[in-house]
């Protein structure tokens, strides 16, 4: 696949550009079938191909000695997008799946602009199987596991 992009690219390291939208679409398009809107298609692109940009940027205009700084600055960048997903309702918090999805997203597209393409589809390939097949395995162990205690029945237990 590196190989025909750089055919119609040229000799450019922006061939992670169209490698990052095309997995940025497939997990949020998993993410529109299957989670409403909720990082849905657009934002799970526009992740995905701006963290290729800057793993691009990064890879091939800074020193060597520095990556580590600026791949932990998008990640950190990434963590704010994510923790606006994260939303508390009573006891109960909600969009952690979300959050972690967008911390993916950011991951894949880091691979795909640091010309890690095969490290980059596995990386899709797994979090494609996450969202769609542990999704009924957590529903079925919700449905089976003992009901959590109230605190005031903590309190009378002893």
């Amino acid at each position: 696949m590196e190989g025909l992009l750089r055919s119609i690219l040229g000799d450019t390291t922006i061939a992670g550009l169209p490698l990052a939208f095309v997995l940025g679409a497939l997990v949020g398009a998993e993410r529109e079938w299957r989670q409403s809107n909720a990082a849905g298609l657009r934002p799970c692109v526009l992740i995905c191909v701006a963290a290729a940009a800057f793993a691009d940027l990064m890879t091939t205009r800074v020193d060597p000695s520095n990556l580590g700084a600026g791949f932990g600055a998008v990640a950190t960048g990434v963590g704010f997008l994510g923790a606006g997903a994260i939303m508390r309702e009573g006891a109960s918090i909600r969009g952690l799946s979300t959050a972690a999805t967008i911390w993916c997203v950011a991951a894949i597209g880091a691979q795909a602009g640091a010309q890690e393409t095969v490290g980059a589809i596995w990386l899709t390939i797994l979090v494609l199987l996450i969202n769609l097949l542990l999704r009924p395995v957590q529903r079925l162990i919700r449905r089976r596991r003992p009901p959590n205690p109230s605190p005031e029945d903590r309190a009378l237990e002893g």
